[in-house]
Parts: C-alpha cells; structure tokens; sequence
C-alpha cells in the first residue's frame, strides 16, 4: 500500500503521522511545538518527527502551517505565529535533510481537504473551512476552482476580517480580527476581560456550571460566533460551513448559542449548513497526506 506523511504544525503540537492512499493513519508521533524558540527549533522538531516515521515505502511528505503560503514553491509569504518564518523556504528547508518531496500548504486548506476527501464536505460543490484552535483558520473550497488564494497568497484569510474596528489587537497587528474573537483562545480573552484572570480554556469549561462569569465567557464567544458566520454566508452563500479545530471538542456547550445567534444576525439563514467536522484532531495531518499523494 501507498504511504506518505502528513504533518501539522500548530501552535502548540505538531502532529505528524504515516498516511494510507485510503486516508487512515497508520501511525503518528506528536511533539511541542515550541514556537517561541523561533524557526531553527521548529525545523528540528519537524525533522525529528519524520525520522521517527520515516521507511522505505514513504513516497512523500506534505505540511500543513498557519499564514499566507506560496503552495506552489513551498514558502511561508507571511506568518505570525513563529518568529522567523515569515519568508521561509520551508520546502527546501526540509528537503535538506530527506531524500523525498516536500510539499507545504496552508493548514486550513489542508484541514479543509481531509473534510472533503473522506469527511463531512464530500458531498459538497462548495464550503468553507474553519479551523477554531489558538487561531482561527479559514479556507474557501469550490471545485470549479479548488481552493481560493488571492493574487498574493492571501486570499480565504478568513481568520483577519475585522470585526469590531480599533479592538483587539491581533498577532497580524489589525485591531479587531475575528481570530481575537471566535477562536478558541477567545474564550481565555473573554474570561480574563471579565475577571483579570488569566486561565486556559479548559479550567474555564471546568468551571461552567459554577462559575457565571465562564457562562458570560462562553456565551460572548458563541454569540460573536454566530455573527461571523452570518458575515460568511451574506459574502460567500456557500453549501456549507464546516468547523473544526481543537474548540470543536468543547461544542456540546456553545454549538446552540453559536447557531441561533447566526439565526438571529442573518437576513437569509436559510441554505447553508453548519456542521462539525469529523476529524477534531487529525484533520492538518490527512489534509496533508493527502497534498502528498496530489503531488506525486
């Protein structure tokens, strides 16, 4: 059987794992990211990965990051989530170090591709992706066209559309992305404007049922949720909206909010569908075995 690896580079983990020609995994390795020791240490970390999967019947290697990504050539046009990467060959840079190709796309792209090759978009012409983790990923998917990038890399950065002008400001330095606002790390954001406390968002789901300023945090989050949504359906119309990401996991206590805010924003909420994606975890990791396999 044909194999490749996928591997995602998030925040906090970089996922990677051994990828069959059907879409499983066969096997993974997941490491810290460490991002705030800057690019050197993520591309040994990355490095690393591979050679603890690597074998003879590996055909090739795809990576899923966050940023503006010149998919064609392998580079990061821009980046704010680890320091030195905007800029970077991260196709070259890999293939120093193996005797395969490497292939790099964005990770909401590629989490958007492991939904419509074996998850909940396969039936779909048309959706758009979202990623909730600690940012908020977008990608925008047509089969007429594949995935929309822009002029200059830059398009579907669905995560950077200002919400509330002059608010908060974002890793990209805008004031008011919607990434400060309905990502999962908002809800640590929304918790702390609330309370001067600073806790991660699972201490505060824990504390849902007794304590109403987690409820308030919860809530805004859902409720600013909804509202973007309604933003995408009015610009965009598509079948679906799929979310996903590592917030996804939390949905049983905001999915309803988030829906009848959308209900109640939207002028036309009729249309389009919003679902949970199937892969909670795996989605950067299939999404990139499967750019892989393509580029072969």
């Amino acid at each position: 059987m044909k194999k490749v690896i996928g591997i995602d580079i998030g925040g906090t983990k970089i996922n990677s794992a051994v990828i069959a020609e059907d879409g499983s995994i066969v096997e993974s390795y997941t490491v810290a990211t460490e991002a705030h020791l800057g690019r050197d240490e993520v591309i040994k970390r990355i490095v690393d990965s591979i050679n603890k999967l690597i074998t003879p019947e590996i055909l090739s290697i795809g990576i899923a990051t966050a940023g503006f990504i010149d998919s064609d050539n392998g580079i990061i046009v821009f980046a704010g989530n680890i320091e030195g990467w905007t800029g970077l060959n991260l196709k070259e840079e890999i293939e120093k170090h193996v005797d395969i190709p490497v292939f790099v796309d964005n990770d909401a792209n590629l989490a958007a591709l492991a939904e419509k090759w074996v998850g909940s978009a396969q039936k779909y012409k048309n959706f758009i992706m979202l990623t909730m983790g600690t940012g908020l990923g977008g990608a925008i998917y047509d089969e007429r066209i594949g995935f929309w990038q822009g002029s200059h890399y830059q398009g579907a950065e669905l995560g950077h559309m200002v919400m509330y002008p002059n608010g908060r400001l974002c890793t990209c330095n805008q004031k008011g992305c919607a990434e400060k606002y309905v990502a999962g790390s908002s809800l640590s954001i929304n918790y702390k404007e609330l309370t001067g406390m600073d806790l991660r968002g699972p201490e505060i789901i824990e504390r849902l049922n007794t304590d109403d300023n987690a409820k308030k945090a919860l809530k805004k989050l859902a409720i600013d949720l909804g509202v973007y949504l309604s933003t995408i359906k009015n610009i965009f119309d598509p079948e679906a909206v799929i979310i996903g990401g590592g917030f996804i996991n939390t949905s049983t206590y905001w999915w309803d909010d988030a829906i009848n805010s959308y209900k109640e924003y939207c002028n036309r909420p009729v249309g389009m569908e919003i679902k949970p994606a199937e892969f909670l975890n795996d989605a950067g990791v299939i999404g990139a075995g499967k750019l892989a396999f393509d580029k072969i």
